[in-house]
């Protein structure tokens, strides 16, 4: 993964490969970000937590933009939207976060879609380009992963990806107003 410097600010950065290009959120992402989110809410409501309209504002965007901007800085945390490659459509976003460096070298994996862009190989090429990211860049040992076990699509493509079911957590994510359990994969890195 090549990360890049751009006009706006030396924390955005992008990746190409497997059919997707990742960038770091930007202020020019908003109205495809907002849309995306509006338009799936549906969908992604049983896998996520809650998320209303006051949430897709613009204000609200900013805040999550200077929110990544801190994680970054941090070195705690690498949001990246993904975009179709050939045209450059924002399809869904694939985040690492939690990273913990010394003595664990661990950190978060979560992502979505857009519904109709599910099934098509894009969350795979994501994934797969900010493993490697966050394996040989970051230098990092471990990615964990927090699934429901019925998101049959999210649990494929973790386990296609080599990662490892090592138990459920319980109550660990609020979605709908409900504690939700969790499967926890791991995937290692080979050093």
């Amino acid at each position: 993964m090549i990360l890049r410097r751009s006009r706006e600010t030396e924390l955005f950065g992008q990746a190409t490969g497997g059919g997707v290009r990742l960038r770091h959120p930007g202020r020019a992402d908003y109205n495809a970000w907002a849309e995306l989110r509006r338009s799936n809410a549906d969908y992604l409501s049983p896998w996520e937590p809650d998320c209303d309209e006051a949430s897709l504002t613009r204000n609200s965007y900013r805040a999550l933009l200077n929110a990544c901007r801190r994680m970054i800085e941090k070195g705690r945390g690498y949001p990246f939207h993904i975009f179709r490659a050939d045209d450059n459509t924002l399809v869904g976003a694939v985040n690492v976060t939690q990273v913990l460096r010394q003595p664990t070298r661990s950190a978060h994996l979560g992502y979505w879609l857009g519904q109709r862009y599910a099934g098509r190989g894009y969350a795979r090429a994501a994934v797969r380009s900010v493993l490697e990211y966050c394996f040989n860049d970051l230098g990092l040992h471990r990615i964990n992963a927090a699934v429901q076990a019925d998101n049959e699509l999210s649990v494929r493509l973790l386990q296609a990806l080599g990662f490892t079911r090592e138990g459920t957590a319980r109550g660990y994510l609020k979605i709908n107003g409900h504690w939700r359990d969790h499967d926890v994969y791991a995937l290692l890195s080979s050093d």
